[in-house]
């Protein structure tokens, strides 16, 4: 089974979306948290499950509950898969493109 690693830019994007989530509602970036880590358990399992998008090696994976989606690469090779985003489906996806 393939181990997960989240790099900066996704730890990044997960502290401050459970930051804006915890201001919103106490407890609710638990349930964030929660949704995200049934996702990457999920990819964990499948990990070519979802197709790859826009001529990449990227793969989107939707999170249930909330508006994100989780961007990432697996590597059949090292047998991990590197999360690269954790992307608000509201932005615009240029700004994923871009950095």
């Amino acid at each position: 089974m393939p181990t997960i690693e989240l790099l900066r830019r996704a730890e990044l994007e997960l502290v401050d979306a459970c930051d804006w989530y915890e201001k919103q509602q106490k407890g609710l970036s638990v349930r964030f948290t929660n949704e995200i880590e049934t996702s990457l358990q999920f990819i964990k399992l499948n990990p070519n499950l979802y197709s790859k998008k826009y001529k990449t090696n990227l793969h989107f994976t939707p999170v249930k509950k909330f508006p994100y989606i989780i961007i990432y690469r697996y590597d059949e090779q090292l047998k991990t898969v590197f999360v690269t985003s954790i992307f608000h489906t509201k932005r615009n996806p240029r700004k994923f493109e871009s950095k």
